[in-house]
């Protein structure tokens, strides 16, 4: 019962962390946004202009080129892009957010060790900063889809989906900067498993081309309900509420073993770092 109690104590106070700490976790969200666009002629214009690039690259490559054809009875649609980035930006922001969080601590160290912070807000802004910029490039395609006829009332449910995700990474996020600490090599890893993860979810392919043998072990990702959950919403007009509560289960389990490992190894960041 001890043991519980301060298990929550710790997730609950990492969390108020991030409110009471809001302005300096803003400053480093804004470092992290600056200094990725420092030096640069365009500066936040990049913010719109390469996601607008990856639209029109990905609409090239498989509307006229690859031409795959997919049929709407299934997915929704008839046009194999749009069945891909509704997908693709989902994933985007899962794969970027823990590629940036991965080394954060061990790239902040000499201010870990200099300065007296809440550490936790480091992998917090990675993550945040990730959401915002990639998040751009989701309104753009948004717009479009809009635009087109695809826009519908469940599209409300794309923020909830939103936050919901965000927490997800939050939590891995704690946990591999935290443990990348200690073993250097996670950052190395964490590529090779981004990788396989992505094969191993329906971002380029359809569900139902996966043989049936397999389909179970799908059903064990939840990055597998992240990006269906969104297809569905802006594609089949469908909220599809088992998802919905596996996302959010999924969410809760990662923020809660993240932030109790993030809390109980923060201890030894100083000698290590």
């Amino acid at each position: 019962m001890v043991k519980n109690i301060l298990f929550m104590k710790q997730v609950i106070t990492l969390f108020f962390q991030i409110y009471y700490h809001w302005n300096l976790l803003k400053g480093f969200i804004t470092r992290d946004i600056k200094g990725r666009f420092a030096a640069s002629f365009g500066g936040l214009v990049w913010t719109v202009l390469t996601p607008l690039a990856t639209i029109i690259s990905y609409f090239f490559v498989f509307s006229l080129v690859l031409r795959l054809t997919i049929t709407p009875e299934e997915t929704g649609t008839d046009k194999f892009v749009i069945f891909f980035l509704c997908g693709f930006f989902p994933w985007t922001l899962f794969a970027e957010s823990l590629s940036k969080s991965v080394g954060i601590l061990i790239g902040e160290s000499a201010l870990i060790t200099k300065v007296v912070f809440p550490v936790e807000l480091l992998p917090v802004s990675a993550v945040f900063t990730t959401f915002l910029i990639n998040s751009i490039g989701f309104v753009i395609f948004l717009f479009y889809m809009a635009f087109n006829g695809y826009l519908n009332a469940n599209w409300f449910f794309i923020p909830v989906a939103l936050l919901i995700e965000m927490v997800f990474v939050l939590g891995l996020s704690f946990f591999l900067s935290a443990i990348c600490v200690f073993i250097r090599d996670i950052g190395e890893l964490l590529n090779i498993v981004i990788m396989l993860w992505f094969f191993g979810t329906p971002v380029i392919y359809p569900f139902s081309m996966v043989p049936e043998e397999f389909k179970f072990i799908y059903s064990l990702n939840p990055m597998f309900e992240f990006v269906n959950f969104f297809r569905d919403i802006i594609l089949m007009d469908t909220v599809n509420i088992h998802a919905l509560m596996v996302m959010s289960v999924c969410a809760l389990i990662s923020y809660c073993f993240g932030a109790w490992f993030f809390v109980r190894s923060k201890v030894a960041f100083g000698d290590v770092l």
